[in-house]
């Protein structure tokens, strides 16, 4: 059979959309290697290029399988139903966190199976099931299609993350040069763990697994790392340092094995904090960049959030990073309860702490989260096209939405120390072209500012 893997490409209303980071679609190329052995598969990566209908049409595929995030579902159902118009035999399978979190969501006559959670060994199923021509009654982590009625079979148990075969890059081959975050560029993305023990009340990651922690071995996660050809790594694990004894291990082994590459995962304040000595040991092996997620300068924030740190925390830990000279991409939400004194701290609370690169988001209920369930009778935006962290999908309490809206843009119009950022950190590979893109997203938030 033929398997077609598509990456959407980016929805045109995300404001800054790939310009300043796009990495290889390793879910896609996880799902290759479940099914490779058997069938044929190509992933057609739509942020790259390529046309959709074109491919359709040479490689003539059984299966089409698609990943959501929420910017993404209006752009899904758009193309499966350009797949079914072109050939309604064509099985069309969506997963990825929104589909996970609201299948509903894709009660769509073109869509024919939902994934829920686990998405690898399901496909896998899914994909042999059709090629017997059972039907997907006994295929558990699904939701499907039976006579214009969606059937929900019952759960799929995570497994071990060490059963899945190593993600098959051979398929994304053409476009691994183009694949980056800033300066890191050609970037490679592995991933170690899934999910995090804690429960922000805005994340959709957790409920995926209900807070479960799921890793994988060192030896397993090195054993892939060394079949990696990029010098850049980004680790896709929502939380890294989790499992703190973990990742000594890992970094005993990147070391004993001569790897030489620099690294960038995501964590937490308190992880830094509790444990600063990792920082120290995954700097000596060649980590450089940390997303960290600090959320807010207001501790009551904080609280709301259910994010179980603190402002401490958060200056603690960028401290310890700074003293091992790692360069901080600072994450922050702004609630709609923001004044003008509190965009005004944020934007001091960043210049005091001599954060170059930080990233500022709007907080945004995501279905199947806690904050959904509490702020769903307040959403004033049902287009999930906007649905992008920069613009509010609930209504502002304190400024106007105007108000808002240009005291947002103005936390962004005066990044220039982000420039000097990127430039300062780079070493062989070139930043012109990400500082450039960077000016893009400016220019836009300018434009959004004048146009509300």
């Amino acid at each position: 059979m033929k398997v077609l893997i598509v990456q959407p490409a980016t929805n045109p209303k995300v404001l800054g959309g790939d310009l300043i980071f796009k990495t290889e679609p390793l879910w896609g190329e996880y799902l290759a290697a479940a099914v490779q052995e058997n069938h044929d598969v190509e992933i057609l990566d739509l942020r790259m290029g390529g046309n959709f209908h074109e491919t359709l049409e040479r490689f003539q595929p059984n299966v089409i399988a698609m990943t959501a995030f929420t910017v993404d579902v209006n752009s899904v159902k758009k193309l499966s139903k350009e797949a079914k118009g072109l050939n309604p035999k064509i099985l069309t399978v969506v997963g990825g966190y929104h589909a996970s979190l609201a299948p509903h969501d894709f009660d769509d006559q073109n869509i024919d199976v939902i994934v829920i959670g686990e998405g690898i060994f399901t496909f896998k199923d899914v994909v042999e099931s059709l090629e017997k021509g059972s039907n997907f009654r006994s295929i558990p982590g699904i939701v499907f299609r039976s006579e214009n009625t969606l059937i929900k079979n019952e759960p799929r148990p995570w497994p071990h993350l060490d059963s899945y075969n190593f993600p098959n890059r051979t398929l994304t081959a053409l476009h691994r040069k183009e694949y980056f975050d800033k300066w890191m560029k050609p970037l490679a993305t592995i991933r170690g763990s899934y999910s995090c023990p804690f429960r922000c009340d805005f994340c959709c990651l957790w409920p995926m697994t209900n807070s479960k922690y799921l890793t994988r071995t060192p030896e397993s996660f090195v054993a892939e790392l060394k079949t990696i050809q990029e010098e850049n790594i980004f680790f896709s694990d929502d939380e890294a340092l989790i499992d703190i004894e973990r990742m000594r291990k890992i970094a005993d082994l990147i070391k004993r094995e001569g790897i030489k590459k620099q690294y960038f995962f995501m964590t937490r304040s308190t992880s830094i904090r509790k444990k600063p000595d990792i920082i120290e040991k995954w700097a000596e092996i060649g980590l450089k960049r940390v997303l960290l997620g600090l959320e807010s300068p207001r501790e009551r924030d904080l609280v709301d959030f259910k994010k179980d740190a603190t402002i401490d925390d958060n200056n603690q830990a960028i401290s310890i990073l700074k003293r091992n000279n790692i360069e901080i991409n600072s994450m922050f939400v702004i609630a709609q309860d923001y004044e003008r004194k509190d965009f005004e701290n944020l934007d001091g609370y960043v210049k005091s702490q001599g954060l170059e690169m930080p990233i500022f988001c709007i907080l945004t209920p995501f279905p199947g989260t806690p904050l959904y369930e509490k702020m769903k009778k307040q959403i004033i935006v049902e287009d999930y096209d906007l649905w992008d962290l920069l613009h509010t999908v609930l209504p502002t309490t304190k400024l106007s939405l105007k108000e808002f809206y240009l005291e947002f843009a103005k936390l962004y119009g005066g990044l220039e120390p982000l420039y000097r950022g990127i430039l300062s950190h780079r070493k062989s590979v070139s930043a012109e072209d990400t500082v450039e893109n960077i000016r893009r997203v400016f220019r836009a938030m300018r434009k959004k500012e004048g146009a509300i």
